[in-house]
This record gives C-alpha cells, structure tokens and sequence, in this order.
C-alpha cells in the first residue's frame, strides 16, 4: 500500500504543474498589449512638419491644439482589437481550468483514501491465540484463570488422567490378546466411560466459555452464508451471526447445533438466540434443516 502515495504524490505535482501553465497562459492572452500603430499615426510619421489646416480635422471629428500630437483612435471608435482573444478561446481555457479543478479534487480524495487507509491497517492488530495447554499444569492454570476453584480443577486434571491410563491399559490389553476392536473391547470401553461427565458438565456453561476462550479455543457459532428461501433466511437469520443458543441449549462448537437440530420432533418451532452486532436477537425456526453454512469462531465472553 506504501507505493501507492509517491505515485499520488507524483500525479498531483503534474496536475498543478499542468494548471500553473493554463493560468499562465491565460494571462498572456488577456494582458493588454501596446496598441498597433493606426494609418492615422503612420501618416502623421511620414508627413511633413507643415501644420494640417483646421479644417481637415475638424472633418474627421478630431481637434487639435497647435502644439499637440495626433490622437490614435481608441478601442471604443470602432476599430476591432485583434489582440483580445475569441469568445471560444475563453471558454476553452475555462473549460480547462475546470477540469483541472475536477482532477485536483480527485486526487486529493485518492490521497485522502490512502492516508485512511495506511491508518486503519496501522491500527489493526493481529489477534494472537494463546496456545492450548499441553500439560496438566497448563491445563490446571487455565481453569483456576476460567473461575474454577483450585481445588476442583486439581480433581479433574486427576480424573481426566486416571480415565486416560485406563483406556491406555485397555488398548494394551486387546492388542496383546487379539480382541482389539470387538465387543468385548466396545463393552469394556462404555465401562470406562460409563461415569465419565464432560468437562462442561463439571463446570458450567459460563465458566466453560471462559475456558474455552481462555485456552485459545473457539466457542462460537457463526453463520457463514444463508441459502435463499431456508428458514433460516424465513427466520431472519444472516451472514455473520453468531448463534448462541438453540432450544434453550448454549452452543460452543457447529456439531452441537448440527445434532440439535435433528433431535425432538420434525418441524416443531424452536426458540433460537442470535447475536449481532453486539445485540442478542431472538426468533423461531422449524426443527429440522436450517439452511446455512456454518464456521467457528473465537469471541470474548460477555461479561
């Protein structure tokens, strides 16, 4: 974007440049020159001294003093000024200096633009994720820094590993035994995983949120395009929406909505929260397919 204004820096020197010359030509045309010498002086030049009679210029409507010189006759006895320009050279040069003005104008709104522009990209800041937590203490800070209390984020750090050893082991054992994949190995992993609560069980929606976007991690659903007659569209929904709720269930991740959408009955009319521009919005759609192209997104929760 930098080159941009030495190149509009050039193009408005060579349009001053190019009106300096008008004007300057302009001038010359309309300043008064020296006005050429009439037959009148020119026969006064070449005549002899010997005075005139009285009568002769008195005829001709001019009077003289005796000691007086010939009077050349003055633009307003009639004579055409060939010096003065044309009407049509006028409006040509005013024609000039009006477009003129127009690219001046043009150039200094396209200067304008790019100062505005080279300001805005200036204050724009790359949004930088934090890394997601890698370790348990990583992830034990993360969740005291999401509300959590301590001593609950030590218990599920603890928990979390201890169900991880357990499929480790039950990994190892199938493959020792050959039954890796079968229903024996199925079972016992719908053991393990029989009392297993998600993390958003444990601690809440809210505090879920904070940690999601805490670790890096997205936690909206956004709308990326409506397709024409949907009810999505039907319901007033459009791009760049991020849908926060479906049937009085929070949303955090796209596959959430796409599983609630399919579940309760077919076309019953479900409340959904939407928020835009920074205003919470609600309206009802049918259950079932809404209509839309859906991404994730990363947004600071509300307070």
């Amino acid at each position: 974007m930098q080159p941009a204004v030495p190149l509009l820096s050039a193009g408005f020197a060579a349009g001053a440049l190019i009106g300096v010359a008008a004007v300057a030509g302009y001038l010359v045309m309309t300043e008064p020159q020296p006005p050429a010498a009439s037959d009148a002086e020119r026969v006064a030049e070449t005549a002899s001294p010997t005075p005139l009679p009285t009568a002769l210029p008195t005829a001709l409507g001019v009077t003289l003093d005796a000691d007086s010189e010939p009077v050349a006759p003055s633009a307003e006895s009639g004579l055409p000024d060939r010096d003065a320009p044309t009407p049509a050279a006028l409006r040509s040069l005013e024609s000039q200096v009006t477009d003129l003005r127009v690219r001046l104008a043009s150039v200094e709104q396209a200067m304008n633009r790019v100062l505005s522009a080279s300001t805005a990209a200036a204050s724009v800041v790359e949004e930088v994720r934090p890394p997601a937590p890698r370790t348990a203490e990583e992830r034990r800070n993360a969740l005291t820094a999401a509300g959590v209390d301590p001593g609950l984020a030590e218990e599920l750090i603890l928990k979390e590993a201890q169900r991880s050893l357990e499929r480790l082991s039950l990994r190892d054992q199938a493959i020792r035994e050959g039954w890796l994949g079968n229903a024996e190995y199925r079972e016992e992993l719908a053991r393990i995983n029989a009392d297993t609560r998600s993390l958003r069980e444990e601690i809440g929606d809210d505090t879920y949120d904070r940690y999601l976007y805490a670790t890096g991690a997205d936690n909206r659903v956004r709308v990326d395009s409506v397709i024409p007659g949907s009810a999505a569209e039907i319901a007033g929904l459009q791009p760049g929406d991020l849908i926060e709720a479906y049937a009085d269930e929070r949303l955090f991740d796209f596959s959430e909505l796409r599983s609630k959408t399919t579940e309760g009955e077919y076309g019953e009319q479900v409340e959904v929260q939407v928020r835009r521009a920074g205003r919470v919005i609600e309206t009802w759609v049918p259950r079932g397919p809404l209509g839309v192209t859906l991404d994730s997104a990363r947004v600071g929760p509300s307070p």
